[in-house]
């Protein structure tokens, strides 16, 4: 198995229904989900009739503008209303994920798509492992039985 070390996490393209415009996404998980949350999330104490009491306070404003700028890649084929392409930047990944319905929904769907595959991939890997578990420890048990 291959693996590209400067880009571990690539994009996935994903085309607009009756449309040129696409978009390329990819999910954001591990290391760069807890870079996020470093970020983004701060936790607090507070103490109330002689209790502590421990919370999370999120900064969801910027939470929301790094996730759609880390998981939204590239696009293409996308224009405003004087047809002139929108720039993928992160003005623009937020402006759109937090005002246009149809882009913002599109992005969701397709996302969710991508997690719904790395979950598959996932049982796929720990089933193969499984399997080849078992096999060896059957191949252990006829050594072992000679």
């Amino acid at each position: 198995m291959k693996f590209d070390l400067d880009n571990l996490n690539p994009g996935t393209r994903f085309d607009f229904p009756d449309s040129d415009a696409w978009v390329c996404l990819r999910t954001c998980a591990g290391d760069d989900l807890k870079a996020i949350h470093k970020q983004t999330r701060e936790k607090k104490i507070e103490y109330r009739r002689g209790q502590r009491f421990e919370y999370q306070k999120i900064n969801e404003t910027l939470e929301s503008r790094l996730l759609w700028d880390f998981c939204i890649t590239d696009w293409g084929g996308l224009f405003d209303k004087h047809a002139k392409p929108i720039a993928c930047n992160t003005e623009m990944k937020v402006l759109l994920m937090g005002k246009s319905v149809v882009f913002s929904s599109f992005v969701v769907e397709c996302l969710d798509k991508l997690n719904q595959a790395e979950a598959r991939d996932e049982e796929k890997r720990e089933k193969n492992s499984s399997s080849s578990q078992s096999g060896s420890e059957k191949s252990q048990a006829a050594r072992a039985a000679e």
